[in-house]
């Protein structure tokens, strides 16, 4: 009861220190950071970040780091258009569409990393170049052919914006928060990430546990990807691993969600972390400063913070 009374003080130290610097930031900004319609705009901006922090829970948590799964959104994203646009099915192809690529995708790059030994990050990175050249091909090919690419013009905009966007976030945090603490998946990858020779003896299956984490991290990446669309009305391809930058504020929130578990609950904590990060750069914004270039460098710091900040909890090699 004493421990319990105690984790309940630091967590309500903790929002309240988070109350107290929103309030300085309000100040630096001359009122414009705490009003309603910019911390609805901020709401809105964290919404895809959260999809992807609870999919980087399914995969960095089993000790996985996937570095393609922003060419994977991107990818979900055209494909959950195509079908809601081109072939007339609106949000019934936009999110089944997406979410099922997204699925695909991430089954495919668990299964391909456990047929080669590739080291997880290695195989991310080459396997995002060539989900962006998919891309960038069907892209270039429907210019070339006068064609408009994938755009939702006017269809499946509702999505994007509140309040359904926090319609489809609570129903995906619901879910996460079932099966990352409610099901046998949950402890099974949870397990492998702490010790996967202990795992292994204790009888998780490790390649099965592999693949249903891909499998239900390629849903909330699905989800991401629809609301992303959404909200923006098109996602173009990109080249040259352009796609990890989409990855840059999620990692640095499941970073920071990793720093505060001791606080909170992993998948609350997702939302709170993306919030936190998303409004780092919205008071960034509204003070002026580059979104190119310091806006980057604050990006990469953020990262690097909240990875020095997730591993105070361990001892020894880096986890």
């Amino acid at each position: 009861m004493a421990v319990q009374k105690s984790g309940l003080t630091r967590s309500c130290l903790v929002v309240g220190l988070l109350v107290v610097i929103y309030v300085l930031l309000n100040f630096a900004t001359n009122g414009r950071f705490l009003t309603r319609a910019n911390m609805l705009s901020v709401l809105t901006g964290s919404v895809v970040s959260t999809f992807i922090v609870l999919g980087f829970c399914f995969i960095i948590k089993m000790g996985i780091m996937d570095l393609s799964l922003g060419a994977i959104m991107i990818l979900a994203s055209n494909a959950g258009g195509i079908l809601a646009v081109n072939y007339g099915l609106g949000y019934f192809g936009l999110i089944p569409g997406a979410v099922v690529v997204a699925v695909a995708l991430l089954l495919l790059n668990m299964l391909l990393i456990q047929l080669t030994k590739i080291p997880p990050w290695i195989f991310g990175l080459g396997i995002a170049m060539v989900y962006e050249t998919i891309g960038t091909i069907y892209n270039v090919r429907q210019i070339n052919a006068g064609k408009q690419a994938v755009a939702l013009g006017k269809v499946c905009r509702e999505l994007g914006v509140p309040p359904w966007n926090f319609v489809v976030l609570a129903a995906g945090l619901a879910l996460a928060y079932i099966v990352f603490n409610r099901t046998s998946t949950g402890f099974a990858l949870r397990a492998i990430g702490s010790n996967g020779a202990v795992a292994k003896m204790m009888g998780i299956n490790v390649n099965r546990v592999m693949l249903l984490s891909g499998l239900v991290a390629g849903v909330f990446v699905g989800l991401a990807a629809a609301v992303n669309i959404s909200y923006g009305g098109k996602v173009v391809p990109v080249t040259g691993l352009n796609s990890i930058a989409i990855i840059f504020m999620p990692l640095a929130a499941y970073l920071l969600s990793e720093a505060l578990s001791g606080l909170f609950n992993i998948i609350p904590g997702a939302v709170i972390s993306a919030f936190i990060i998303t409004s780092i750069f919205n008071v960034l914004t509204l003070l002026g400063v580059p979104s190119g270039t310091w806006q980057q460098v604050v990006m990469g710091a953020s990262v690097l913070i909240c990875g020095v900040l997730s591993q105070r909890r361990y001892e020894g090699v880096v986890k």
